[in-house]
């Protein structure tokens, strides 16, 4: 079961208490996953689309805990399309005009009835029914990315105008959710993993909440120590080459008959550093004597490039 099966699951096992937040839902809903049709005598049906069993049974709970509806569930069997299945609920009844009405699926205007376009503003009055609102819409059609592959979450819905109102509605929230276009689709998306929890947080799914912590706070520990094991890999790296780098200067001053003409102090680090190429800086420094800090070590050692590179330059070595 995906992570998005799993959440919808969990809110599933949710009860939306007030009437007014269960429309809220129902209304989403619909928004996001139902279609209208004329079954005979021109009589309204709506059916709504879901892979998820859990999403059909809260679904028929949720909307005949309102309407006195009828229900009749289809399931599609899609294995052409790589899924087992899905389910088709149908509602109708003699409550179906009223619960399209109620729910801002159809709107009443002076030219007639007409199909609801953004969400209607009495589900935006309240907190409770904002909440269940998104709470809806989730489980209608939104979807989020497994957190170990990535953080992605996002609503696909056909109308412009539900999906500026859906962002906007994210966004009253702090959400940062952003808008594309998809495939003829208005695609409503959050990418912040920190944005997503909150969204989890919003609408109770407080299982699925912790689970993407979790993950994340895995991936975090992880990359800490990718980082710093790339960190130390890169520095190791560097001192190496350094250490190559000032045995050859060394060595040709020592061809070149130089290495006498050196100070005191540039012989002895320099006859260290031939003597122990795998050694640090601050470790060549602890068998001087007096014991040298690593500023001083590295000093001297760039004294000794300079004046074989000096020395290379003159005799067209460079």
């Amino acid at each position: 079961m995906s992570f998005s099966s799993r959440t919808k699951a969990e809110l599933a096992k949710e009860r939306i208490k007030d009437d007014c937040c269960k429309i809220a839902a129902l209304s989403a809903l619909m928004r996001m996953s139902g279609s209208l049709q004329l079954a005979s005598g021109s009589k309204k049906r709506l059916r709504i689309s879901t892979e998820s069993y859990a999403v059909t049974r809260w679904t028929i709970k949720l909307a005949k805990s309102l309407y006195h509806l009828e229900s009749e569930t289809l399931i599609l069997e899609r294995k052409r399309l790589g899924k087992n299945r899905s389910f088709a609920i149908l509602l109708f009844g003699d409550a179906i005009e009223r619960t399209l009405l109620d729910t801002g699926f159809l709107e009443e205007t002076k030219e007639g009835i007409i199909l609801g376009s953004g969400i209607p503003e009495n589900f935006l009055q309240n907190d409770c029914c904002r909440r269940s609102f998104l709470r809806g819409a989730f489980m209608g059609g939104g979807s989020i990315c497994n957190p170990e592959k990535g953080y992605h979450f996002e609503f696909a819905v056909a109308s412009e105008q539900f999906a500026q109102d859906l962002c906007n509605l994210l966004n009253s929230y702090d959400l940062n959710a952003k808008i594309v276009t998809r495939k003829g689709l208005y695609v409503v998306y959050l990418k912040e993993s920190d944005k997503i929890t909150e969204f989890l947080a919003l609408i109770g799914a407080n299982g699925a909440l912790l689970e993407l912590e979790n993950v994340r706070t895995e991936k975090d520990f992880t990359n800490n120590i990718n980082r710093k094991f790339n960190c130390e890999t890169a520095n190791i790296k560097k001192s190496v080459n350094a250490a190559v780098r000032q045995s050859e200067m060394i060595r040709y001053l020592l061809d070149n008959g130089e290495f006498s003409k050196l100070s005191p102090e540039l012989r002895e680090i320099a006859e260290l550093r031939i003597d122990n190429p795998e050694l640090a800086l601050a470790e060549l420094g602890a068998l001087l004597d007096p014991p040298l800090g690593k500023s001083g070590v590295n000093h001297r050692l760039r004294k000794l490039e300079d004046i074989a590179l000096s020395i290379k330059r003159q005799k067209g070595d460079a």
